[in-house]
């Protein structure tokens, strides 16, 4: 953080990230006309052009890893279309802004996709584009549960379901709320914004993670 965001270092981004941006973009593209009121605008052949398109201005090119990149992202679509056709959700929001305050601290973000579901509610859906999580780490999430948060203070949403979208492994995982997201969510942000206002950045080295960061050639504490 202190590296990236005090000291502003420019980071290299992975071609992981860059498939993961390029496939929030298109979903982004994809449901914003319908949730605009465009029938018409949920068909896959849309969603594929959309892709190529997408896949083009990324310039990614014809290596061995990006042509498998592109071949994982088309099964993929084909399979998220489907799911989307049989689901019978409809996007109300895409990449809805949210701005509320916790104490002294301002949190602002964006959820990627606010459905209205069939039953009534809402369900608030981030894509992911690596592989699932076990039960057991979602089960101290924060993510969500800031989401949750978000739609009730943000947009005045009670109840709002939350899931993560596993796009390439074609899974939808709810992440349920609990009595004390409030309570946890607040610890965890009075602590982290506490953290960044007093410049307690106290490096935490490990093999596993040091090994690929950005910054491990001029961090003193890097596990080289």
């Amino acid at each position: 953080y202190k590296f990236a965001r005090v000291f502003g270092i420019p980071q290299e981004t992975t071609i992981n990230q860059r498939f993961g941006i390029v496939i929030h973009q298109v979903l982004e593209r994809f449901h914003g006309q319908q949730a605009s009121g465009d029938a018409e605008a949920g068909g896959l052949d849309r969603l594929m052009a959309l892709f190529a398109a997408a896949w083009r201005r990324a310039g990614f090119g014809e290596s061995d890893d990006e042509l498998q990149f592109r071949e994982k992202a088309i099964e993929a679509l084909r399979r998220y279309h489907a799911r989307e056709v049989s689901s019978g959700s409809q996007p109300r929001w895409v990449e809805r802004k949210f701005d509320f305050r916790i104490g002294p601290h301002h949190l602002r973000g964006r959820v990627d996709r606010v459905d209205e579901l069939p039953s009534g509610g809402y369900e608030l859906i981030d894509y992911k584009t690596g592989d699932p999580k076990p039960p057991r780490e979602l089960e101290s999430d924060v993510q969500l549960a800031i989401y949750r948060l978000a739609a009730r203070e943000a947009w005045r949403l009670e109840g709002a379901a939350g899931s993560y979208w596993y796009v390439l492994a074609d899974e939808k995982v709810a992440v349920g709320g609990s009595s004390d997201d409030l309570e946890r969510v607040e610890g965890v942000v009075l602590e982290v914004g506490e953290g960044i206002m007093g410049q307690d950045f106290e490096p935490k080295p490990s093999p596993d993670i040091c090994s690929w960061c950005d910054f491990r050639l001029i961090c003193p504490a890097s596990e080289a």
